[in-house]
């Protein structure tokens, strides 16, 4: 089922994923990192609310400008060479933090720590190219060692565990 997409008041958005309400996203740079966390940036992966014609008609630029967001975190999130940045040239990576910090007050207090997860997760070792955590909330660092912690109940995680050498049978 695809995540649904609803006009608030004030220009924000409204974003249920997996049975979970996040509001307000403000602004389209902190829907596209919620997109890129949540993994819901491909076109199918959201739906537009079937609510007023008007309201589908605001909705869907904020939702092309979003995913142009979420697929630079993307891109990001998926270079070869953890030692720099893969961003384009006007986006610094203190603005790409700054996305994922605009979007955690969407976040419910209670999906804090799944959202910091998954986006330590999704982000992977050494996220900032500068040794820095993967986003930091309420004095918590998710991501400086992504390796070590558990996922949350109910998460998967798609990292390889790290496998002990251990001395060959009969050696």
């Amino acid at each position: 089922m695809p995540a649904t997409l609803s006009l608030l008041p004030a220009d924000a958005v409204r974003l249920v994923h997996e049975d979970v309400v996040y509001e307000p996203v403000a602004g389209d740079a902190a829907l596209g990192a919620l997109l890129f966390v949540l993994d819901a940036v491909e076109p199918p992966a959201v739906a537009l609310a079937t609510g007023r014609y008007a309201d589908r008609v605001a909705l869907e630029p904020a939702l092309l400008a979003a995913r142009q967001y979420a697929l630079i975190l993307q891109r990001h999130a998926r270079r070869g060479g953890r030692d720099e940045p893969r961003l384009p040239a006007t986006v610094t990576v203190d603005d790409a933090r700054a996305w994922l910090h605009a979007a955690a007050p969407a976040v419910p207090a209670a999906e804090h720590e799944r959202f910091c997860w998954r986006a330590a997760t999704r982000l992977g070792e050494n996220p900032w190219c500068d040794g820095r955590p993967a986003i930091e909330l309420q004095n918590q660092q998710f991501g400086l060692f992504g390796t070590d912690f558990a996922p949350p109940a109910g998460e998967t995680s798609s990292a390889e565990p790290a496998v002990a050498d251990e001395p060959a049978a009969g050696v």
